[in-house]
């Protein structure tokens, strides 16, 4: 994960489009509407046992079906009501463990507003817009975007509902206190706790005539309006959606699995892990196998050998490639035969001829499942979608990891405290996704930020700022998301059109090339105060 560290500056003015002519305007902020609410502080009481109470729950799941897919170990430490991550205060930020590209900047969101602006225009001024985003965190980037629209009336009035798909009752809250029109009778009936997951819930925004919905999955979403566009954003959303691991042995794909650590031998209860052979011969039947067909694992990224010298000789080693002083909970086996999973999701002849004995890949079948749903959608309303995530345009290795402090950290390590993540694989999602829709890119965000023309919107902001400390912030931003070392090329942008639409969108028209450099402002475009 590859995220920044520090906060972003004062909003500013978008820059102009096309034909418009940039106009700076000042906004106020009633401070008061960004407290936290005793919901915040409730949590923070209750985390420490939450994150005891959540490892107890791995634990008995693991004893009662055996060690189970890095894909449930994921659902279960990011969203368990038990105490998952993202029910955690603070995650964002320099205080919490990530900063995303829209807490780094304004830019980012205005550029990308733009881009809609401009998908908007193509699409010949449509009067029915409705905007859904996967994965809000914190809601900025959504506000941005609304924020830099004002700025083009018929665009910002064509827009009818914002769709939140949000699993965290925290993360809605957060997202509500931004965007919403709180002193609303809507507002102020609506309960950020475990039980609002289970209804849609809805109140106006603070844009006037733009509703705002919250879903827990995007198979509840509905539009508002029957002859809508959809424009979509998936901004770092796909990265922490589950994943299976799976290495090819002499039988086949095996599967890496999550068991509990303090044991010798791995559970002997493989229920939700059985293999083929299991199956066929109804072994699985046996809560008390004595042998599963499970082995200790040595992570590719060290070697794509496994371990000798075992204890039985159903089992070998967990090895790991994040050094820790603590004592884990969990480790990783792996299965000696292919299982249900890698036998469903491994069937493309891709994975049949690439590939070589002792190498690992890492696949997301719920990221296909949600990229072809967002692919019908648009192409149903001649819509369009941007996803903006990291990763590769294939299919890659051992890139699970967790993240806790802005440093990247064993994924086994405390449950519930720490996020989780794997690079996104580029190609993966378009083969998905091209059966029902046009995809385009991914291109890297320092080619799409500067095709987008945030060089000149820098220069704007730098020459309005009050303070010598103000431009150094703004450089130190544009710096960073566009900088190849940092989150310029790492993070990609992939655009969706509809099937019956050919031509590239602005952005990813153009061959990518290399920017001017960079420091480039760090010097000349500085004023004193």
């Amino acid at each position: 994960m590859f995220r920044s560290i520090s906060g972003r500056s004062q909003n500013y003015l978008l820059p102009k489009l096309k034909n418009y002519e940039p106009l700076l305007f000042t906004f106020s902020v009633n401070k008061t509407q960004f407290q936290k609410p005793k919901f915040f502080s409730q949590l923070n009481d209750i985390q420490s046992s939450q994150n005891d109470s959540l490892s107890r729950h791995i634990k008995q799941k693991i004893l009662a079906t055996g060690p189970i897919t890095i894909s449930e170990y994921i659902k279960m430490a990011l969203t368990s009501p038990l105490g998952g991550y993202y029910t955690k205060t603070d995650i964002f930020g320099h205080s919490g463990d990530f900063v995303t590209s829209p807490e780094i900047s304004q830019m980012f969101g205005e550029v990308i507003a733009l881009w809609y602006i401009m998908q908007w225009e193509a699409k010949n001024y449509p009067k029915n817009i409705e905007f859904i985003e996967l994965g809000p965190g914190k809601g900025t980037l959504i506000e941005d975007i609304l924020r830099a629209s004002k700025r083009f009336p018929k665009f910002i009035e064509s827009i009818k509902c914002i769709h939140l798909i949000e699993t965290s009752p925290t993360l809605r809250n957060q997202q509500a206190i931004k965007l919403a029109d709180v002193n609303s009778p809507e507002f102020m009936a609506q309960k950020f706790d475990k039980k609002c997951l289970d209804t849609i819930q809805t109140c106006p925004s603070k844009y006037p005539n733009i509703d705002i919905k919250w879903y827990a999955d995007i198979e509840s979403l509905s539009l508002k309006n029957s002859d809508s566009v959809a424009m979509i954003m998936a901004h770092e959303f796909f990265d922490a959606l589950p994943i299976h691991r799976f290495e090819l042995g002499e039988f086949g794909w095996s599967e890496i699995l999550v068991d509990i650590a303090e044991n010798d031998k791995p559970t002997n209860i493989i229920a939700n892990t059985k293999t083929l052979d299991s199956v066929k011969n109804s072994e699985y039947k046996d809560a008390t196998l004595q042998n599963p067909n499970v082995e200790w694992y040595r992570s590719p990224t060290q070697s794509k050998s496994i371990g000798s010298e075992n204890k039985t000789p159903d089992l070998v080693n967990v090895d790991d490639q994040f050094e820790t002083s603590e004592n884990l909970e969990f480790k990783f086996v792996k299965t000696k035969k292919p299982t249900i999973n890698s036998t469903a999701y491994l069937n493309l002849d891709k994975f049949k001829s690439v590939f070589e004995k002792g190498d690992s890949i890492e696949i997301s079948p719920q990221s296909a499942v949600i990229s072809q749903k967002l692919a019908k959608l648009v192409n149903e309303t001649n819509g369009v979608a941007l996803i903006v995530d990291y990763g590769k345009d294939y299919t890659q290795s051992s890139t699970f990891r967790g993240v806790s402090k802005h440093k990247f950290v064993n994924p086994l390590l405390r449950p519930g405290t720490i996020d989780l993540t794997a690079d996104v694989d580029f190609s993966y999602l378009k083969e998905s996704i091209n059966p029902i829709a046009n995809t385009f890119g991914p291109v890297e965000q320092q080619h799409f930020l500067h095709q987008m023309g945030i060089q000149a919107r820098l220069q704007q902001l730098l020459k309005i700022a009050k303070t010598t400390d103000v431009q150094k912030d703004l450089i130190a931003s544009y710096q960073r998301l566009t900088d190849p070392a940092a989150m310029g090329k790492i993070y990609k942008f992939l655009a969706i059109k509809p099937k019956n639409d050919t031509n590239p969108p602005v952005s990813f028209d153009l061959p990518e090339k290399v920017p001017q450099k960079v420091t480039k402002y760090t010097s000349q475009s500085i004023k004193k105060d």
